[in-house]
Parts: structure tokens; C-alpha cells; sequence
């Protein structure tokens, strides 16, 4: 009997943990916006670079704090994006506290912002457009920084075998 419940335990772990996965795209949708200057981006920015992309409204001064005091002192194969999570907003504002591209929001978006419930949230990407890992709180702009880099690092064994399944599989 005992063993029965042990398998049975098993599976519903199993399961809880891929459902629970299943809520979050494994790779950033395919997408076609503006950045703040009015300048066509696509999905395509990613590929090449381990990317942060910080969800953000100009309405939320924790949002602004980090944005003022993120380093973006970042290795070649590193990048840091916005998103902005509102419709309107004064582009000359934000330009003068960011330096990093910052993307409009619509609904090519909405696989990922349907699940987001706090700002400001970041998603790493790899350079292949594939969700590292699932959205994150933003406590502080050094944690953006250090994720980005740890991430990023060649000999990180999490990216190696992303790389290597998705040369594999995808």
C-alpha cells in the first residue's frame, strides 16, 4: 500500500510542477511593435544577446527608481528592455531618466502580460528568443544587472543546455 501512495505522490508532483510550467510560453512570442521613437522592432532584437526585459508602468515610482539606477555597464552579449505596460505615456519623460530601448505594449504581448500581476516584473530571454526563466519580481536595479550577467555567462550550465537542446530539438 505504501508504495502505492509513493507513486501516486510521484505523479501528482510531477504534474503539479508541469502545469504550473505550462502557465508561462516557453519561448517570447512572435511580435511586431514600436519602440518609443516610432522605429518597427520585432522579436528579432533578441536573437544574439541574453536580454532582461523589464515591465514597467510610468505610473509606478518603484518602477521609475529602478530604471534611474539600473547599470547598463553590460557585456557585448547582454541587453536590458522595457516594456512599457500602459498605452499612453509622455516619450520625451521617459527619455530623459532611460537610456535603454524601451518597446509600446500591445496584444502580440498578451501571453506574457496576461500572467504578470506586479510591476516591475523582468523576463530573461536567451539569445534564441527562449524564456530562461519564468517572470520575476524586480526587487532592485543590481538584481537586474547580476541576473543578466549570471545568465549570460558562457560557461553557465542552465544556458549551455538550453543552447544545446534548442540546437538539438528546435
Amino acid at each position: 500500500m505504501s508504495k502505492f501512495l509513493i507513486i501516486l505522490m510521484i505523479i501528482f508532483v510531477i504534474f503539479s510542477f508541469k502545469s504550473s510550467r505550462e502557465e508561462f510560453p516557453k519561448n517570447m512570442p512572435k511580435f511586431e511593435t514600436e519602440d518609443i521613437d516610432g522605429k518597427k522592432v520585432t522579436e528579432k532584437i533578441f536573437y544574439g544577446k541574453t536580454t532582461a526585459i523589464i515591465i514597467w508602468t510610468t505610473k509606478s515610482e518603484p518602477c521609475i527608481k529602478i530604471l534611474k539606477n539600473l547599470d547598463m555597464n553590460l557585456p557585448p552579449n547582454c541587453q536590458v528592455i522595457g516594456l512599457i505596460g500602459e498605452k499612453n505615456f509622455d516619450a520625451a519623460h521617459i527619455q530623459k531618466f532611460s537610456s535603454m530601448p524601451q518597446l509600446k505594449v500591445n496584444d502580440d504581448f498578451a501571453p506574457l502580460l496576461t500572467k504578470i500581476k506586479i510591476v516591475p516584473t523582468a523576463f530573461f530571454i536567451d539569445r534564441h528568443g527562449i524564456l530562461i526563466e519564468p517572470p520575476q519580481f524586480v526587487p532592485n536595479a543590481k538584481f537586474i544587472h547580476e541576473e543578466l550577467i549570471r545568465l549570460s555567462e558562457k560557461n553557465s550550465t542552465k544556458v549551455r543546455a538550453l543552447n544545446f537542446l534548442h540546437s538539438k530539438f528546435l
